[in-house]
């Protein structure tokens, strides 16, 4: 996302989560191995698991815990982690 496209869509309060800042391995890992966000749909019930549907915030949580930087998402938000952590979930 380029900082514009950022800046408007925070500027917009759409939910965005960056996780530019997070090792590459660590977001396939979130992606593949995570739930997805339940979108037009009702979530599934905890616990979540890859191709399982999640609430957006359980989501963005998992990659606020990795290091990504989160706006507008009620219930999260960016959670500061030393850079030896971010190359795990």
């Amino acid at each position: 996302m380029h900082d514009s496209q950022h800046s408007n869509a925070t500027a917009a309060e759409l939910p965005v989560v960056d996780s530019r800042c997070v090792a590459f391995d660590v977001v396939v890992q979130l992606t593949l191995g995570g739930p997805l966000v339940a979108v037009g749909r009702a979530p599934e019930p905890a616990p979540w698991h890859g191709l399982s549907y999640a609430p957006l915030h359980a989501v963005a949580i998992r990659y606020a815990v990795a290091g990504a930087e989160i706006w507008n998402i009620p219930e999260v938000e960016t959670l500061p982690a030393p850079a030896e952590q971010r190359t795990g979930p």
